[in-house]
């Protein structure tokens, strides 16, 4: 078949110049991720805690001096570091992020992103085979710190916009006792119990998890409103006699065992009893959005209808979606136990 001559071609005349656009600059966005990382690191934010040329927070982090001061600028560009002539020291938003005593530090975060970097590294071989270990495995020094990390960026995250986010578009004037289901650092609990003072909850978690909960309920004055329960989720029930149980972050898509989580949440409450669902949810269509298309590819989401049906299953009434955050990809949502 001959093929047809090709015409010539306008740049100006493309179409979706704009879309392209974010496009690209979408696929550099690693680089700042890097940098931030690298700085968390090398304890730069640390030593900035007054400011410092560069070749003071070089000497203190054994760097090389020119290096660090590149690092320094994208630190800049990033609005966590400001640049007073020679001088370099952390914004506000530096402080309250990147000191490791702000109650809102993203240490863990970064830390965790360390481990999923690693993991992204070998995504074209994990789609190739199916197999999430054909990844290749993170540096021992990150290893190390894995369960502690993680832990600390439930918080993290949590604590920088989603916990007040779903604090707000909840109504528990007329609940008492709230279970939080494998809390975590119990930040979300914090935020409700902030947002109604007389609320009282139980952040009901693995030992080694609450650990780090006290710590953080401790943090923010909140132990005479919430306690922690330890419990396992193979072998323990959740209690009982709660009107309000929330379950943030943890029915990921079909291979969460979310019917056996919701029966044990159902015999948790009391009739009448609200449940409260939180998590990273697909389009009902598939076609994202982004975040929740993101975590999907590595721990599995639940669409929208699919987990409504799925908590009607177990038993619950007035299943409804209530609230949507298009900037993370979740929704909430809430049900009653007959």
């Amino acid at each position: 078949m001959k093929k047809q001559k090709r015409e010539n071609i306008n740049l100006f005349e493309l179409d979706n110049l704009e879309a392209a656009s974010a496009l690209l600059e979408f696929n550099w966005q690693f680089r700042s991720s890097r940098a931030l990382m690298a700085a968390h690191q090398l304890g730069i934010f640390e030593v900035l805690a007054k400011p410092k040329q560069a070749s003071e927070v070089a000497r203190e982090c054994s760097t090389d001096p020119l290096m660090t001061e590149k690092l320094l600028i994208v630190c800049c560009a990033l609005g966590v570091v400001r640049r007073d002539a020679d001088y370099f020291r952390l914004t506000k938003l530096g402080s309250d992020m990147l000191l490791p005593d702000s109650p809102r530090y993203i240490g863990g975060v970064i830390g965790h992103n360390e481990i999923i970097w690693w993991a992204t590294t070998g995504l074209p071989e994990v789609v190739r085979t199916g197999k999430r270990d054909a990844a290749p495995d993170p540096p021992e020094r990150f290893k190390k710190d894995l369960f502690d990390d993680w832990i600390w960026a439930m918080h993290g995250i949590a604590a920088n916009g989603p916990a007040q986010w779903l604090a707000r578009q909840l109504d528990l004037s007329d609940r008492n006792l709230l279970l939080d289901v494998a809390g975590g650092p119990g930040t979300y609990s914090i935020a409700l119990c902030q947002r109604f003072p007389h609320l009282k909850a139980v952040v009901w978690d693995l030992p080694a998890t609450l650990t780090i909960a006290r710590k953080v309920i401790n943090l923010f004055g909140m132990s005479g409103q919430i306690k922690v329960q330890k419990g396992d989720w193979g072998k323990d029930a959740f209690g009982s006699g709660y009107d309000c149980l929330l379950m943030s972050n943890i029915l990921h898509g079909p291979g969460s065992q979310a019917e056996t989580r919701l029966k044990q949440s159902k015999q948790a409450l009391l009739p009448g009893g609200l449940l409260i669902v939180h998590d990273f949810l697909l389009n009902n269509d598939r076609s994202g959005p982004l975040p929740a298309s993101l975590f999907n590819l590595w721990l599995g989401t639940y669409t929208i209808n699919e987990i409504v049906e799925v908590i009607r299953k177990a038993g619950f009434i007035d299943v409804s979606l209530i609230a949507s955050n298009a900037q993370r990809g979740s929704g909430l949502i809430t049900a009653r136990r007959p």
